[in-house]
């Protein structure tokens, strides 16, 4: 069982070994490569056959839970040491501080949202962007520009103090409901998702965000939040809604694509596969 650590506590082998793992996967030229995964983020943002599996619908989380353990997988395959670390936003809230250090996600992009200049990632030659929907082929971010802000810890209680799991009509209009606060789109709750892409900017702004390496730390933690809320109000099946014939969305136990037959009643329970420190 692997345990996923928050970033800043990283040892600075455990960064070395992320990064280049993370370099590596991109590297590669066939199969499951990295720009597999920033492809596959692509072609499900939307609605895919009229269903919605990645966004702004009740398949938000476990969706995102399959992606985050299929790139583990990948990475794993490379450097078996290495497991997903998150970033809790509510803690390290600076454009300067973890994970935005020089020695593992770089800082901020020149110019207000321009390329990045610092840390492993900085450059087209370091990390080249192939898979865009700009024509940028450096990693851009404008870190808390535009008054943007990240979401705080009261926020996020108000989010896990939520008992429903998700409701009607099962998309970004949902006025109630665990899901649609932690996404983003009930702005009257609390924005947690949207506002960390958003303050982020660059690449984290638009649907090929898993451009940014630091992607995989705030969905880290997003599913970190909802295993807390799952603590709190249970990991059955009666904790994810709707459970059958809703049309247009993922009920409990249909498919996610593009994950070979996995449903989310099938990740519900992640916790004998990883835990988070």
């Amino acid at each position: 069982m692997g345990v996923r650590k928050n970033a800043r506590d990283l040892t600075s082998a455990e960064k070395a070994a992320f990064v280049a793992a993370v370099k590596r996967l991109k590297a590669q030229t066939t199969g499951r490569n990295y720009d597999w995964f920033v492809t596959t983020h692509i072609n499900y943002f939307a609605a895919v056959g009229g269903v919605r599996y990645a966004h702004q619908s009740p398949s938000f989380l476990p969706w995102h839970r399959q992606y985050l353990t299929e790139f583990e997988k990948a990475l794993q395959v490379l450097d078996p040491s290495v497991s997903l670390p998150y970033w809790d936003w509510t803690g390290d809230r600076t454009a300067t501080g973890a994970p935005f250090t020089a020695d593992f996600m770089g800082g901020t992009g020149a110019g207000g949202n321009g390329p990045v200049t610092t840390g492993p990632f900085a450059g087209a030659t370091n990390w080249r962007i192939t898979v865009s929907a700009s024509s940028a082929t450096s990693l851009r971010r404008a870190l808390a520009a535009g008054g943007a802000t990240l979401p705080t810890g009261t926020q996020v209680n108000r989010v896990l103090n939520v008992a429903a799991y998700d409701a009607a009509p099962w998309s970004s209009a949902s006025a109630t409901g665990m899901r649609n606060m932690m996404e983003g789109w009930n702005r009257q709750g609390a924005n947690l998702h949207n506002a960390v892409h958003v303050w982020v900017g660059g690449h984290m702004a638009q649907q090929d965000s898993p451009n940014d390496p630091v992607f995989w730390l705030h969905h880290c933690n997003i599913d970190r939040l909802w295993s807390q809320w799952q603590t709190r109000w249970g990991f059955d099946a009666g904790h994810y809604l709707p459970p059958a014939g809703t049309a247009g969305v993922v009920d409990l136990n249909e498919e996610m694509q593009p994950w070979g037959g996995v449903t989310p009643a099938a990740v519900l329970d992640h916790r004998a596969s990883y835990t988070y420190a």
